[in-house]
């Protein structure tokens, strides 16, 4: 999809339809008399008020379009006082949606009436994401991909803004276009089946887009995982036939100047092992590797993106799967760290190896921060729901970073607690750790707190994306499936980054 950038609505005789967002309170002032006029008979009609995700499709034939009709459509804002990036961004999918179901391919977009509302370069962000999130699809293994219902494809979008906001405009474009390439490469890793992307086949796919993108890529092996004493990671991969990797991908500097890490819990499928899950939903699980496609999609904006920090990206992946030599419960291991734990859920794996990535994370580079995502607990989804990924975190600066930088993307975060209380239920009765507590309730709480003894003097923020992580039915510029969740919060973080402050206390909720 390409775009570009013209100062004159009214020249767009080339072009197959026109976007035209509207606030519910809207004037018409300063619209085309054309589009004004159609603005005022469907309002007269009562069939289009401009509400959020609302989207009107008509026809225009009169004026400047006499001659050449174009498709109109009107999409909805809501109430401009409520107007941000996220509503600019979801308008944008909705009319996607409509534009592909019309089957145009060459679309101008006038923002005239609507720019003064938003800082311009945050407009051109959230509408490219809007557009190249929305129009995202998989279906590489598809026999015919090019069927009637497929082959609709926006091609050019020309964004119409008036000369003086079209070098916001542009630089907002350039930069959706580096977020969105991330998040869909991460759509992508977890859409693909499991068969596809056993843990091996993966880290190769990743190391070659890390060479593609001039990022530093090395993949550790079951041998030098083993060497490291990651007995906790090996401890989940015992029962598959596919060896476990350890990903490790950086940018920058990591050795002039400490970087930040992200790790990304990669369990490329998970049966639960011995403590085997139910059969119905299983499939999901070639999901449970979005945290660690979040961190590689990161990555791949931010090569793109050159921001000043050095940034590491880890994706212990491993399969959770019934063999053999299967991790039983009962058993114990030690982790990296030296901390011995009790395993009496094998389907409390993400907590498993994310212990060693994170001690490795922490002790390799010693990071300003670390920040994890995982699709790590069914609890999370009880206490938020679907749309919510959970927040929990060790320093306050850090937390509230995360949180802004999930607001603007899109990807909604909630601070979670982790008092004292959530690490005492962790203790094991003859090893240091258990990796359950043994108690119904606060099953996101404490599986943080495991989280939390591993990373001790570094900041830190967990995410659970177990929810937001993928979709059944299309969600205005989620298709359905992975969803990339995270991605644009790592990627603005690494962006915006400015050296911490010092945690004065404990952070709020510890």
């Amino acid at each position: 999809m390409r775009f570009t950038i013209r100062d004159d609505s009214s020249n767009v005789q080339n072009l197959d339809g026109i976007v035209v967002f509207i606030f519910d309170d809207m004037s018409t002032e300063g619209l085309n008399p054309s589009i004004k006029k159609k603005l005022l008979d469907i309002r007269s009609r009562n069939v289009f008020h401009g509400k959020s995700g609302e989207v009107y499709t008509t026809f225009i034939n009169s004026g400047k379009f006499k001659t050449n009709p174009k498709t109109l459509f009107f999409s909805g804002l809501g109430k401009r006082e409520d107007f941000g990036a996220e509503k600019i961004r979801l308008s944008s999918g909705m009319v996607t949606q409509k534009i592909t179901y019309e089957g145009l391919s060459n679309i101008a977009v006038d923002l005239n009436s609507i720019i003064p509302s938003l800082n311009s370069q945050v407009l051109g962000q959230s509408i490219t994401e809007g557009f190249l999130l929305s129009d995202y699809r998989f279906d590489r293994f598809k026999s015919s991909k090019k069927s009637e219902k497929d082959k609709n494809r926006i091609n050019e979008v020309v964004v119409c803004v008036r000369s003086k906001f079209s070098n916001g405009v542009k630089k907002g474009i350039t930069l959706g276009k580096i977020f969105s390439d991330g998040t869909n490469y991460a759509r992508d890793l977890i859409n693909i089946p499991s068969n596809e992307k056993r843990p091996p086949v993966l880290a190769s796919m990743v190391r070659r887009m890390a060479l593609r993108e001039g990022l530093r890529c090395k993949i550790l092996d079951e041998k030098q995982i083993k060497d490291l004493k990651m007995s906790a990671f090996l401890a989940v991969a015992r029962g598959s036939s596919a060896p476990p990797r350890l990903v490790v991908i950086e940018y920058g500097d990591t050795k002039k100047t400490r970087p930040i890490s992200f790790v990304g819990k990669g369990i490329t499928f998970d049966t639960g092992g011995i403590s085997v899950k139910p059969s119905s939903g299983m499939e999901n699980m070639t999901t449970d590797m979005s945290g660690s496609a979040a961190v590689f999609g990161a990555m791949k904006s931010i090569a793109q993106l050159k921001p000043k920090v050095p940034v590491v990206g880890i994706g212990v992946l491993a399969e959770n799967m019934l063999g053999g030599n299967a991790t039983r419960p009962g058993d114990i291991v030690r982790s990296m760290k030296g901390t011995t734990i009790e395993i009496h859920n094998t389907d409390a794996e993400g907590r498993l190896v994310l212990a060693d990535g994170l001690h490795y994370a922490k002790t390799k580079y010693k990071p300003q921060c670390m920040i994890n995502l995982a699709t790590l607990t069914g609890a999370c989804m009880v206490a938020l729901g679907t749309n919510l990924t959970g927040m929990y975190g060790t320093h306050d600066e850090l937390i509230e970073r995360v949180r802004e930088q999930g607001d603007f993307a899109g990807d909604h975060v909630w601070h979670m607690p982790l008092h004292a209380e959530f690490g005492k239920m962790m203790k094991g009765k003859i090893a240091d750790l258990c990796n359950i507590s043994g108690v119904r309730w606060g099953g996101a709480n404490s599986a943080a707190a495991f989280l939390q003894h591993f990373t001790v003097g570094t900041p830190w923020v967990h995410l659970d994306i177990a929810g937001p992580s993928h979709v059944s039915k299309r969600k205005e510029y989620k298709p359905a499936g992975g969803t990339g969740v995270g991605t644009r919060i790592l990627t603005g973080l690494a962006k915006d980054w400015k050296r911490l402050n010092a945690q004065k206390g404990k952070a709020f909720g510890t």
